[in-house]
């Protein structure tokens, strides 16, 4: 049985499929590096556009925010100084407030109703006295005292007014907190007279965000803008339901300006502040991640679309140089296969490739196939002489040992006719002679035999096919046993194997006579261990017999080698040379070892794959399940 060769379209796909990978590596290794880069580059680019743009439009809601509140201070200051507050009486309010009734009007004052109308910025107008409860409101209100003293902002602005957040119920609530402003009103004599404040319009501070979020149309319908006062609270909001309420913990703990990437609840945002003036307010954006980097995203899928396009047009054209590149080996595959089968004559031509390196190739396939067409011719002498020499020399073996047996008859025939006839003529000395004569033509006889056996062993080859080792361990065993006392024991590994099993049985029965014959314990015993060695099958045959000293381990596998008197163990000395061949023959290797509890240890190793018959076994490094198609090139 052959090993399966190749498949040459298996072969050639796979060459094709190495340069194609090869040419790949080239045009697109470099692409894919430097797309890498620019897609990174370009990313983070994006993304630092994206949060730029963020920032730019809280830093124009927070700008327009601060212009407002200036405004509205200087404004309610200026009006202060036009407050006539000689003529107001102070006392008279204080009485009504203090009878628990607002005043209905404020004749001191008749510019107040024209100017609440003309300040847009300014959804109520009011006057207080100097501890801080109001007297006077326009558009007018009379729902309760309101007493600005009970914010905790009251003591730190009282002398010199300016912002503060609200609310300041009832004129405003909870729900709508504004922004207030006031200033004092100071007599002739530097004496604190009352306070001059305003509300700033909610609706102002709803527009400045409107405007930041007409700059931001395209930021997706998750993007939120608020306008925060120190203490937290959302005093204006894209969503008008959030005012009042306070801004989450997440986006208020921060309060560095600037854009970020921070987590609100389980959704990934990008979030920018923006500092009103230095008094304490704030500007909020915040967008999903997903819509800040919309653009991003959608120029990642373009470059990504580039890559693939690239990718197969790279491919494309890879696949076409290869296809053009492996034509000419092609061919020179097609030639080597045909001098491989046989035809010693065919010739390469590649017309296309005369002066590079493929035609110099095929010119030297070419000039290959020749000489082995000339060694092929030589061989097929030298063999045919080897064939005639060895069927010759068979010849005269069999001749020389036919007729040395038939003379060893005669001397045998003789020699016993000279005992029964002349004994009592002889003395003991002639008596010796005629049976050392008896013995060395038993010797003889082995001799040739031995010699008729290394001819036929060589001649008649057996067919690799698979067996037991167990079965035949066990025949060789009952062989052995009949000729010899002793003990015989197996161990280890005996799996199925594959080779010659009549000539691998012959190894064995000798390596376990000779176990069993070379022994002098009253019980000769013989152990064989098979084991598994990762490419090959390992028997070691230990006995406890003679033992070989080291220096004579390698001559005892020469041909007619003995190492005893004839006297003292039969053999000619063939059999461990037989056994080496036949060993070597299944490309295994027979060694001889010393057994440490006395005895020696002879150990066959041999291939697991005995029909791989150039090359150690590629199969066994296979792993489980891997396809038997392997690419040797």
């Amino acid at each position: 049985m052959q090993p399966e060769e190749p498949d040459p379209v298996k072969t050639r796909r796979s060459l094709r499929g190495k340069v194609l990978v090869l040419l790949l590596a080239i045009g697109l290794g470099p692409l894919l590096v430097a797309g890498g880069v620019n897609i990174n580059r370009a990313v983070e680019k994006g993304k630092q556009t994206e949060r730029q743009r963020l920032a730019q439009a809280a830093r124009f809601a927070a700008v327009s925010a601060t212009d407002l509140f200036d405004r509205g201070i200087e404004d309610v200051r200026l009006l202060a100084r036009r407050f006539p507050v000689e003529i107001f009486d102070f006392q008279r309010a204080e009485r009504t407030v203090d009878r628990g009734r607002r005043l209905a009007a404020l004749d001191e004052w008749r510019d107040a109703p024209l100017i609440s109308r003309l300040v847009q910025e300014f959804a109520t107008l009011f006057v207080a006295l100097d501890d801080g409860r109001l007297v006077y409101t326009t558009p007018f209100s009379n729902q309760g005292e309101i007493d600005m003293s009970e914010r905790l902002w009251f003591d730190g602005l009282a002398d010199r007014g300016g912002l503060a957040p609200g609310p300041l119920p009832p004129l405003t609530t909870s729900l709508e907190p504004g922004a207030i402003v006031f200033a004092p009103l100071v007599r002739r004599n530097g004496k604190l007279a009352g306070y001059l404040g305003a509300i700033i319009a909610s609706e102002m501070l709803a527009d400045i965000l409107r405007q930041a979020d007409e700059g931001l149309a395209d930021a997706g319908s998750r993007t939120a803008l608020a306008i925060v006062d120190p203490d937290g609270r959302i005093a204006a909001h894209s969503d008008p339901t959030r005012v009042g309420s306070p801004l989450e913990g997440e986006l208020w703990a921060d309060n560095a300006p600037g854009t970020r990437e921070v987590r609100l609840g389980d959704e990934p945002v990008v979030a920018s502040w923006g500092d009103v003036g230095r008094v304490g307010w704030r500007v909020v954006i915040v967008t999903h991640r997903d819509d800040a980097y919309r653009y991003v995203y959608g120029l990642i899928w373009l470059l990504m679309v580039v890559i693939v396009l690239t990718f197969v047009l790279v491919l494309l054209m890879a696949d076409y140089s290869a296809r053009r590149l492996l034509e000419p080996i092609h061919e020179l595959e097609q030639g080597a296969q045909m001098i491989g089968a046989g035809s010693l004559d065919y010739r390469i031509e590649l017309d296309t490739h005369n002066q590079d390196e493929l035609g110099r190739l095929a010119r030297s396939f070419n000039a290959m196939g020749e000489s082995v067409q000339r060694s092929r011719s030589q061989l097929e002498s030298y063999g045919h002489s080897l064939e005639t020499a060895r069927k010759e020399l068979d010849a005269i073996v069999y001749g020389i040992t036919h007729d040395l047996k038939k003379s060893l008859r005669g001397i045998e025939a003789f020699a016993s006719f000279l005992g029964e006839d002349y004994a009592e003529s002889l003395d003991e000395d002639g008596l010796e002679m005629l049976g050392s004569i008896a013995v060395n033509v038993d010797r003889i006889n082995q001799l040739a035999d031995d010699l008729i056996g290394l001819v036929e062993n060589e001649r008649e080859p057996g067919q690799p096919a698979s067996f037991d080792m167990g079965e035949l361990l066990e025949d060789v065993r009952q062989a052995v046993l009949a000729r010899h006392p002793g003990e015989v024991v197996f161990e280890g590994v005996l799996p199925q194997m594959t080779g010659d099993r009549a000539r691998l049985q012959l190894v064995f029965d000798n390596l376990i006579d000779n176990g069993l014959k070379f022994n002098r314990s009253a019980t000769p015993r013989v152990v064989i261990r098979g084991s598994d060695a990762l490419l090959n099958w390992r028997f070691e045959v230990v006995d406890n017999g003679i033992g070989i000293e080291a220096r004579f381990r390698d001559r005892v596998f020469d041909l007619f080698a003995r190492l005893n008197q004839q006297d003292e163990f039969a053999g000619n000395g063939t059999g461990l040379n037989l056994a080496r061949r036949i060993v070597e023959e299944h490309r295994g290797q027979l060694t001889a070892a010393e057994n440490p509890d006395g005895g020696s240890v002879f150990t066959v190793t041999l291939p697991k794959e005995s029909e791989a018959l150039t090359q150690p076994s590629i199969a066994a490094w296979r792993l489980p399940g891997e396809s038997a198609d392997v690419d040797l090139i």
